[in-house]
């Protein structure tokens, strides 16, 4: 049997037969909660990863704007950092005209365009964004889905929202309280002995679902990323619309050995109490020290 053949075979296995041998193991109960253990663990290493290729590739036809990291609510493991790492930083017009631009440009045919923060209707120029992304729409790419995605809480954001034209969708998630949990997204894989093996090229399925992210610093193989150097100051967001060939995948290798997403089994996994690893506690007090100063996505 070859090789390649071989580790099918293994890969194929259940779960539970192949984890079977850990119950006694010391590290048992933290692998069972991680994402692996139901998202095949195995397959995220370097072994597999070599013979089989990244399990996850990004998305061409999604991306997600975060317009701004300004937020009205303090969600505790908040994957943008606004409650951790609180920043009036936003884009601006001039970069949206510039991603339309590009996307013209290389001939981009996006099926959904999601425009993000923070809370996006606290952008002062967010009518203007939206404008501007309704022209592109009508007039180089007519099936493309404009989503504007919003906490909706509180009377300002209503009052933003009442003025939102008819094109754009809106994904209200409606949220009631000023504090909500999400999944421990400060939890890096760095930090835990289980990872130490993985194959960060692998992604996860953010990059699928959401596809890659554009911030006030660039292109980041998804949104999330782009949170994540604004906190730490890689630096490393592309200055270009990335070409279709490019998979990001220097970014995945940075980025998602620090993000805990990349450990989650699902989007449902929720805590409403503040967890972080040790590199998170560092780099956090790092950013309060002195906020990373990071080259702006701009024209040429």
């Amino acid at each position: 049997m070859n090789s390649g053949l071989k580790t099918n075979k293994i890969l194929s296995r259940p779960m539970k037969v192949i984890t079977k041998s850990l119950g006694k193991n010391r590290y048992y109960n933290q692998f069972k909660d991680d994402r692996f253990y139901n998202d095949s663990w195995i397959r995220a290493q370097k072994l597999p990863t070599k013979l089989l290729g990244p399990r996850y590739r990004r998305s061409r036809s999604s991306i997600e704007l975060d317009i701004t990291y300004r937020c009205n609510l303090k969600c505790f493991n908040c994957n943008r950092s606004c409650r951790q790492a609180p920043s009036t930083e936003q884009m601006n017009v001039e970069q949206i005209q510039m991603f339309i631009k590009e996307s013209k440009e290389k001939n981009v045919n996006w099926e959904t365009i999601r425009i993000l923060g923070g809370e996006p209707t606290l952008h002062p120029d967010l009518l203007e964004i939206l404008s501007l992304l309704i022209e592109y729409k009508k007039h180089s790419s007519a099936g493309v889905r404009i989503v504007l995605c919003t906490n909706g809480h509180g009377s300002k954001v209503a009052n933003v929202l009442s003025k939102i034209p008819t094109d754009i969708v809106i994904e209200n998630s409606m949220k009631t309280s000023d504090e909500n949990g999400f999944s421990q997204f400060n939890k890096a894989p760095r930090d835990s002995i289980l990872y130490k093996n993985a194959d960060f090229s692998n992604g996860c399925f953010i990059i699928v679902g959401c596809g890659p992210g554009l911030t006030p610093y660039g292109y980041y193989c998804c949104a999330v990323a782009g949170s994540i150097d604004r906190v730490f100051g890689f630096d490393i967001g592309r200055k270009e619309l990335p070409s279709a060939d490019d998979d990001m995948v220097d970014q995945l290798r940075v980025f998602c050995e620090l993000c805990g997403h990349y450990r989650r089994r699902s989007w449902t996994t929720r805590t409403t109490s503040e967890v972080m690893s040790p590199t998170w506690k560092e780099a956090y007090i790092k950013y309060k020290r002195v906020r990373p100063s990071l080259s702006l996505y701009s024209s040429k």
